[in-house]
């Protein structure tokens, strides 16, 4: 089957109103599910090289409105502001901006209500050689304690080269910080242990972060620490490294800062031995966090109803710093009135 795709609604949320799927799909068999509640990758389907059955490489629910009911950012776009803002506050402009916390005392992932949580109109596209949807959410002026009406617009699309792209656009009517992502959590076998996976990427340094994940503000060298990927390994071989660090967090969960090439060659790879699935990494963010699902804890079940347990899904979230508004040296993360916030990270898969 050429490029094709195609909207449905899988059920409904609690005021009545319908989800909204959106499919699309290649000639290869890869095969994309987003749904419009927090303009979430639901679902990314590719055929098992032996049997051809399709295999599910992210984490989710097979039913939607088990996303209503608070998770793990399973495949969500990730804002207003990615990953952790200390003391969830930030200044400018001499004004001291308080977001709403949701992780002890400080803000992650912009808040408990952020747009992970929020509902965005989608609309599908194709051309000759794409298929795709566009997402819109608007968030208000101090929604979450975040200056500025914040419009945000997320194209998903896939081509015949198995690479699905995601592209994001923001606007603001006020002076505002954004960083975006999306919080995608792949298992390339499908289902087990991630830490046994192979990761490469072109990260030379990373952030040091305190016993809350909050950067310290130092921006570090890997080499002999378990944030060394710049040759192939697995995080489980990388957590025999002791680190102060990893020990805080249970595992893997740090931002790796990017060495800066083209957007169109790879910073990341990540590979799984058994079946020889390939997922690479391009973006043009600076920063990669790579974060090993140690906070699952068997509650939830995936699409096949099997517990998702530690280590059940790898994130690689490109972002721009952690915590950036609070420490003068990290990439700005300021949006003008007027200005485009953009990015664009792709995952190519390889099966």
């Amino acid at each position: 089957m050429p490029l094709h795709c195609e909207s449905d609604h899988p059920g409904q949320y609690n005021d009545g109103t319908p989800f909204t799927r959106f499919r699309l799909r290649n000639s290869a068999g890869m095969e994309v599910d987003i749904l419009d509640y927090g303009a979430t990758l639901q679902a990314l389907r590719v055929p098992d090289r032996a049997s051809g059955k399709p295999i599910d490489l992210v984490l989710g629910f097979a039913d939607p409105a088990q996303y209503l009911k608070g998770h793990p950012y399973f495949g969500a776009l990730v804002g207003r502001f990615a990953n952790r803002l200390c003391g969830a506050r930030f200044e400018l402009d001499g004004q001291t901006f308080q977001i709403v916390p949701n992780e002890g005392r400080n803000a992650l992932h912009g808040g408990p209500k952020g747009l992970s949580f929020q509902r965005f109109e989608g609309a599908l596209f194709e051309d000759s050689n794409r298929v795709g949807v566009t997402l819109t959410c608007r968030s208000s002026d101090g929604d979450m304690g975040f200056p500025g009406e914040l419009t945000v617009t997320v194209h998903y699309s896939l081509d015949e080269d198995n690479r699905l792209a995601i592209d994001y656009e923001a606007q603001s009517s006020k002076p505002t910080v954004v960083s975006l992502t999306n919080h995608a959590y792949f298992n390339l076998h499908g289902h087990g242990d991630v830490r046994d996976h192979r990761l490469e990427c072109a990260a030379s340094h990373y952030l040091v972060l305190d016993d809350e994940s909050i950067p310290t503000g130092t921006i570090a060298p890997v080499d002999d620490t378990p944030y060394d990927f710049r040759a192939p390994a697995t995080p489980r071989a990388r957590e025999q490294i002791e680190c102060e660090q990893l020990w805080h967090a249970g595992g893997h969960d740090v931002a790796l800062v990017l060495d800066r090439v083209a957007r169109d060659q790879p910073l990341a790879t990540l590979v799984e031995p058994e079946s020889g699935r390939q997922l690479t990494v391009f973006t043009d963010q600076p920063s990669l966090q790579l974060y090993t699902g140690i906070g699952l804890d068997g509650t939830l079940s995936d699409h096949e109803g099997r517990p998702i347990k530690a280590f059940g899904g790898l994130a690689l979230e490109a972002q721009q710093f952690p915590d950036a508004p609070n420490h003068a040296h990290f990439p700005s993360t300021r949006l003008e009135p007027g200005e485009y916030y953009r990015q664009h990270t792709c995952y190519r898969l390889t099966f």
